[in-house]
């Protein structure tokens, strides 16, 4: 029991003390020129995959709470791998330590990619609808 109660206080004597933390308050457009910093650092460090990730949803901020949507688990997974390396940046370069990361999968947001010629068109199509008027002028046949 003696050695237990010399443990115990040689611990609690060597403790780290907790350092009170910044919880600066910052703007949407701050956390937005952090996350591109971030995405440049990591294109920097070669992490194209993550980079990506990143870079494939605009991330909200709600308070404190970063939220990104994701159309699948796996990429999900992948950025959670680097939740602790975001997070480091991210609350450091704000000055905010009060900053979380909250990542959902909605799979109804998944792009339909096109594969066939006639799906491509059908995709330019909706973007510049114009491109039917020059391929009915051009006499053009798909």
């Amino acid at each position: 029991i003696k050695e237990k109660k010399e443990l115990l206080k040689t611990i609690n004597e060597n403790k780290p003390v907790e350092v009170e933390r910044p919880k600066n308050a910052f703007s949407d457009n701050d956390f937005q020129i952090v996350w591109k910093d971030y995405c440049k650092k990591i294109e920097k460090e070669g992490k194209y995959n993550l980079l990506s990730h990143l870079s494939m949803s605009r991330p909200s901020l709600k308070d404190t709470t970063i939220h990104l949507i994701y159309p699948n688990h796996t990429i999900k997974t992948e950025v959670e791998r680097a939740q602790y390396d975001i997070l480091s940046f991210v609350k450091e370069k704000l000055q905010n330590y009060d900053i979380n990361l909250e990542i959902e999968v909605n799979e109804t947001a998944e792009k339909k990619y096109a594969y066939t010629p006639l799906e491509k068109y059908e995709k330019l199509k909706e973007k510049n609808p114009m491109l039917d008027t020059l391929r009915t002028e051009l006499g053009l046949e798909l």
